[in-house]
């Protein structure tokens, strides 16, 4: 598994070249748009020791992660609700808004109770929500059945 940290070159507008074509064969790409450090080294140890193969692409932000899901076209987009700059709430719905991202699998990652999470509703529809204390039992499998999904897609 690679793990890929963003850069000020890797998410400038410059670089965007719109979403690439993906075949069976290649490594399943993932985003993970998380601000706290260590939810980002539990995740990418759980991916790691999961899916080997993938390719784990890190944003510590909402719009440096808006930014690269546009460059990478990942696979997999795994948001955290509560982010800097844009929530992950906002995120989804501006990503939901665009035709290229329709087939893109989403995961909100919070640590927010179901209550807490009220206000967000109508961009969690059909959104798998992971609580961050059940990111060990409940990522993995998650992550193994959208990227298996994928690969019967592609």
């Amino acid at each position: 598994m690679a793990l890929h940290r963003p850069t000020a070159d890797a998410i400038a507008p410059s670089q965007w070249r719109g979403p690439r074509t993906r075949s069976s064969g290649q490594a399943p790409r993932l985003l993970l748009i998380e601000d706290s450090s260590h939810f980002q080294s539990l995740i990418a140890l759980l991916v790691k020791r999961e899916l080997p193969q993938a390719e784990l692409h890190v944003a510590e932000d909402g719009i440096s992660g808006l930014a690269m899901t546009g460059r990478l076209d990942p696979d997999v987009l795994m948001v955290d609700l509560l982010l800097p700059g844009i929530d992950g709430a906002a995120l989804i719905t501006r990503l939901r808004s665009h035709e290229q991202f329709r087939r893109l699998r989403l995961v909100m990652v919070t640590g927010l109770s179901a209550a807490e999470r009220k206000p967000y509703e109508f961009a969690l529809q059909q959104v798998p929500v992971v609580h961050k204390t059940r990111l060990v039992e409940d990522l993995p499998p998650l992550l193994k059945s959208l990227v298996a999904e994928r690969e019967l897609v592609s």
